[in-house]
């Protein structure tokens, strides 16, 4: 294995960090920790309150401790389903809410600017209206 001098352990670690500290990375990191708070909260709901409600309609008792053959747990797998189901439709409604409450990006510029003349025109225009240059791709 080659080995590595000061200056290329320096340059990793300080690579490393600006990684670890771009924004985008701390905001997917608390992303996966409001959302594992948020998946336990939706947990309890489902079986602390809906469940207890539900439980006394289903013959047989807990639903969730329903095995079949030798120690498939189907009750515990159908219960995974159910909180994924209200996870999706909590956050579902939640940005429903939430989106129409959020300003508006600001639409693009209408107009470019020629190089060669400095008039404004059209963005979608290929030639200038007031030098005729032609006017570079966007």
């Amino acid at each position: 294995m080659a080995r590595l001098n000061r200056r290329q352990v320096k340059q990793f670690w300080q690579e490393f960090r600006e990684f670890a500290l771009k924004g985008n990375v701390i905001d997917l990191a608390i992303a996966v920790v409001v959302g594992g708070a948020f998946g336990r909260i939706v947990t309890s709901v489902v079986e602390d309150l809906i469940m207890p409600l539900v439980n006394p309609l289903i013959p047989g008792g807990d639903w969730r401790e329903l095995t079949v053959g030798s120690g498939i747990r189907i009750g515990k797998f159908l219960g995974s389903l159910l909180d994924f189901g209200v996870i999706a439709l909590s956050l579902f409604l939640l940005l429903k809410l939430i989106l129409p409450l959020l300003p508006k990006k600001p639409p693009g510029p209408e107009q470019r600017e020629c190089p060669y003349c400095l008039e404004s025109v059209p963005l979608k225009a290929s030639r200038c209206r007031a030098c005729t240059s032609e006017l570079p791709p966007l």
